[in-house]
C-alpha cells in the first residue's frame, strides 16, 4: 500500500506519562529507596505513531531530570530502553518483569487479566472515548458502505488512530464486505491533516479517515470543508491508549505514581507538553470503560484469525 512520508510533528502524550511516573533513574532495579516500593515501568513503541524514537528517549530523559528536581522521590525505575517493542511488553507483564506500562488497547487487551482493574490512567480528552469518522465529498457516488469498493482512502497518522484498523475491519465484516486491503482500491497515511481532508475536498482520493474531533475542528477553521464533504461512518466510541498496573503492584506505589502524573501542570516541562497536547489533566478510570473498546479489538482479533487460516 502506498504511504506518504511520515515525519514527526509533535512527541507523544506517553512521553508525558511515562516521565511524570517515574521520578528517577535507576542502574538496576531495586524494591524501595527510603522506604517507597519501586516499580519497574515501559511505554509501547506503538504508541510513537511514526514518531522518532531517539526524540522520544530525549524527550523524556528531560522531563525526568525536572520531576526528579521538583519532587525529589523515587517511584519508577523504567527499563533501559523506556520504549519496548509490542510483543516484549505484553510478554514482560505476563512474566512478572513490569509493573506499570502504557500502551495501546490492541496491547491491553492482551494483558487486559493481569492489569489493576481500578487503575487506569488515561489522557482526560480520551476518557470518555473518541469517535472515527470516514469522509466522502458530497458531490460525489458514495452513498453508502459499499460503494467505497476500489476508492482511495486517506488516513491521518496520529497516536489516537491506533484502533482505525480494527474499526474499519469490524465495519466492513459486518457489512458483509471484504478485509480493507482487498475492499478498498488503495491507502495511504499523512501526520498533516490537511493531506488527509484536502484531496477528498478536491476529488483526488475518495475517502478519508481521522478522529471526530479532528475533523470538528477543521471545519470551525474552515467551514466550506462542512459544506463540501460529509461523513459516511461514525465508529463506537473507543479509548485508544491507557496507562496501566500490574495486579499485585504496592497500592503505596502505585498511589505515588498517580499523584505524579496528576500533579504534571506544577512542573515547568510538564506545562509546554499538556499545552503541546492540549490536554489539561489526566484521570484515573476503572477498567470497565474499556469494555467497549476491548470488544471491538476482540472481534478484530477473531477476524485476523480467521482471514489467517
Amino acid at each position: 500500500m502506498e504511504c506518504f512520508d511520515r515525519q514527526m510533528t509533535r512527541r507523544q502524550y506517553l512521553f508525558l506519562m511515562a516521565g511524570t511516573a517515574a521520578s528517577a533513574l535507576a542502574p538496576g532495579y531495586c524494591n524501595a529507596e527510603d522506604g517507597k516500593p519501586v516499580l519497574r515501568l515501559a511505554i509501547s513503541q506503538e504508541t510513537l505513531a511514526g514518531a522518532n524514537i531517539n526524540d522520544a528517549r530525549t524527550a523524556y530523559k528531560v522531563w525526568l531530570r525536572e520531576v526528579k528536581e521538583q519532587f525529589g522521590y523515587v517511584t519508577a525505575e523504567p527499563v533501559p530502553e523506556i520504549f519496548i517493542a509490542s510483543e516484549d511488553l505484553v510478554r514482560s507483564v505476563r512474566q512478572g518483569t513490569l509493573d506499570c506500562y502504557g500502551m495501546t488497547a490492541l496491547e491491553f487487551a492482551k494483558i487486559v487479566d493481569l492489569t489493576d482493574p481500578d487503575s487506569l490512567v488515561i489522557e482526560e480528552s480520551l476518557a470518555d472515548g473518541i469517535n472515527y469518522v470516514l469522509l466522502v465529498h458530497r458531490s460525489g457516488r458514495f452513498n453508502q458502505l459499499a460503494d467505497l469498493r476500489g476508492a482511495q482512502i486517506l488516513s491521518h497518522l496520529h497516536r489516537d488512530m491506533v484502533l482505525l484498523p480494527a474499526w474499519l475491519n469490524t465495519m466492513l465484516s459486518t457489512n458483509n464486505l471484504p478485509a480493507p486491503e482487498r475492499f478498498f482500491g488503495g491507502y495511504a497515511e499523512s501526520d498533516k491533516l490537511n493531506m488527509v481532508i484536502l484531496p477528498v475536498f478536491f476529488h483526488r482520493a475518495d475517502g478519508a479517515c481521522m478522529a471526530r474531533r479532528s475533523w470538528e475542528t477543521a471545519v470551525e477553521l474552515n467551514p466550506q470543508l462542512g459544506r463540501d464533504l460529509r461523513v459516511l461512518a461514525v465508529s463506537p466510541k473507543v479509548i485508544p491508549i491507557v496507562f496501566g498496573f500490574r495486579r499485585n503492584t504496592s497500592a503505596k506505589a502505585r498511589k505515588v505514581m498517580i499523584d505524579a502524573i496528576e500533579r504534571v501542570s506544577t512542573v515547568p516541562a510538564g506545562r509546554q507538553i499538556v499545552a503541546l497536547f492540549q490536554s489539561s489533566a489526566f484521570v484515573v478510570r476503572p477498567v470497565s470503560v474499556m469494555k467497549g473498546t476491548l470488544e471491538m479489538v476482540r472481534q478484530f482479533d477473531r477476524l485476523k484469525a480467521r482471514q489467517s487460516n
